[in-house]
């Protein structure tokens, strides 16, 4: 695999991971009474954690597709300009 294709596959894999804040780390912040999560309270927004933890888990899958990406890569050496 070339170099630019090299480049690409890690762009593409990149892409997917979206650049954002995750619910779940503002819902936490959120719902935390005296330093523990209110779980009652979270309780009440349950449709809330539902969407906060598939986003987490579709965040984390696509992360470690992107470091699988980078992983595959051929290693360049350090003196190669091209």
């Amino acid at each position: 695999m070339s170099e630019s294709e090299n480049i690409e596959k890690v762009v593409r894999a990149l892409e997917k991971v979206p650049a954002k804040e995750l619910l779940i780390i503002d819902l936490a912040n959120r719902f935390m009474k005296d330093g523990q999560l209110d779980y009652d309270a979270l309780a009440e927004v349950q449709p809330d954690v539902n969407t906060a933890v598939a986003e987490a888990k579709m965040y984390g899958t696509h992360t470690i597709r992107a470091v699988s990406a980078l992983d595959q890569l051929e290693a360049i050496p350090a003196d190669d300009e091209s």
